[in-house]
């Protein structure tokens, strides 16, 4: 065998040079010192760590401050940054003696892209202003430990030193991104939407959720009808005309309600109630009348019977006899109802009642599930449990008879309030909603005493 036949058996193919990997960091400032920069993102080692384990950069401009929010960068590839086009990195040098000749080397390609579009939050720095200078002292070592020697004796020292106030962060942005929809504008709700909805094609047949109830404060201008657009949406969210004609009766009745006496006088569905209220009346959001639910036209600040509508919040949570709403959503007045339907509901009227004892409270209350979805009753009545713990009523709403005499008797002695005093304390003065929430927890009192007291001697012989 030849030379030359031996040169082709034994010819290898040069292995082609792959191009070198590069990553791009998109440095948020002007880099005037390479190493600074890098060690605002940890150093190049935790960069390279980061990097290989796939994990995203922090950057932090003043990286000894504990105090700071670093920015996350977000990571990107060579295919989601652009396509079609490769991001190369070349060496341009330019001839000292002619800068317009250059001479370039290709050194690699780019298949990773950092970029820091992310929002930067505050930034506490821990400084203290020098009396008398202009320079500043750094506070970090008198906040936290420095080094590992200072942080095993730091709680060992005799004298602690003097440390000005300095208020840490508390809790820095959720979100690393802006969002539009958080101060977003409101819904616009005009015909020309609608029409612009309801035509084309792709119609969204889900149904829209829509807040067009009115909402006022105690000193805003009460309005005297509700818009269009509510009329048509509450006749689009109920058909049927029995539960208009129900509320329309009992604001017919009385002016003002609160939503639980709606609920209980009309036995609506919640949902169904808060999709139609918006036609019949407003919202009342604080003053002597807050939390009420207003017919459209009436003024309770021009009436001088609107004081008998004026809100008053009891609170029931010192009596273990008062199950919590979400725990047992049954009561008394249910459990007399239960007892009719024969031995298996009599024994579950057993649990109900041992369930007030506070002791028993917790291990009822699993066994136990609701039966009724009875609406709450809207008014106090004496020697009546109330179902849940804190209650909003409407001062003719508490049937006592001492609240009702002081009523009387405080209507005929005070004198006539000015219109100031009306917006800002109601008809009625403070002392009297205090004296009437005063016999209602009296009355509590009383009437859980007694029941305590006949299931004491009652014992042991209701439990299962």
């Amino acid at each position: 065998m030849d030379k030359k036949m031996e040169d082709f058996l034994n010819f290898v193919q040069p292995k082609k040079e792959e191009p070198k990997q590069f990553i791009l960091i998109k440095y948020p400032g002007i880099v005037q010192d390479v190493d600074k920069a890098l060690q605002t993102m940890g150093g190049l080692q935790l960069i390279s760590q980061s990097h290989l384990n796939n994990h995203s950069l922090e950057l932090s401009h003043t990286p000894n401050n504990p105090y700071t929010s670093r920015i996350m960068a977000e990571r990107k590839t060579q295919d989601n940054v652009s396509s079609g086009t490769l991001h190369l990195v070349m060496k341009v040098r330019r001839k000292k003696s002619n800068p317009k000749k250059m001479k370039t080397k290709f050194l690699g390609l780019i298949n990773t892209v950092y970029s820091f579009d992310v929002m930067c939050d505050f930034q506490y720095l821990p400084l203290k202003k020098r009396i008398g200078t202009d320079g500043f002292d750094d506070l970090i070592p008198r906040l936290i430990p420095t080094d590992m020697s200072s942080a095993l004796s730091w709680w060992d020292q005799t004298q602690s030193l003097p440390t000005p106030l300095f208020l840490p962060p508390y809790q820095f942005s959720r979100y690393l991104t802006p969002s539009t929809k958080i101060l977003g504008r409101e819904t616009d709700h005009t015909e020309k939407t609608r029409r612009a909805v309801r035509s084309g094609y792709g119609q969204n047949l889900r149904v829209e959720r829509k807040a067009l109830s009115v909402t006022v404060m105690a000193n805003d201008e009460f309005p005297l009808e509700p818009s269009t657009e509510a009329v048509e949406e509450a006749h689009f969210r109920c058909k049927h005309d029995e539960p208009h004609r129900l509320l329309k009766e009992l604001f017919n009745e009385r002016p003002m309600w609160t939503r639980i006496g709606l609920l209980y006088r009309t036995r609506i569905d919640d949902s169904l109630l808060r999709s139609i209220l918006q036609k019949y009346a407003f919202y009342i959001q604080s003053g002597p009348w807050g939390r009420l639910w207003c017919r459209f036209g009436y003024d309770p600040r021009k009436d001088k019977e609107g004081g008998l509508y004026q809100t008053l919040m009891v609170s029931f949570r010192q009596h273990g006899s008062i199950p919590e709403r979400q725990r047992l959503k049954v009561s008394s007045d249910r459990a007399q109802t239960i007892n009719q339907n024969g031995d298996a509901n009599g024994k579950i009227q057993s649990l109900l009642f041992a369930a007030r004892s506070p002791t028993l409270r917790k291990r009822t209350a699993r066994n136990v599930k609701p039966i009724f979805s009875e609406p709450v009753s809207y008014t106090y009545e004496q020697g009546k449990l109330p179902r849940v713990r804190q209650m909003w009523y409407c001062v003719m709403d508490v049937q006592l008879p001492k609240a009702v005499e002081e009523l009387v008797g405080m209507v005929e002695t005070q004198a006539m309030p000015t219109e100031e005093e009306v917006r800002e304390k109601g008809w009625l003065p403070p002392n009297l909603l205090d004296r009437i929430r005063d016999l209602i927890k009296e009355d509590v009192a009383k009437t859980s005493k007694e029941l305590e007291g006949s299931m004491s001697m009652n014992g042991e012989e209701d439990f299962i």
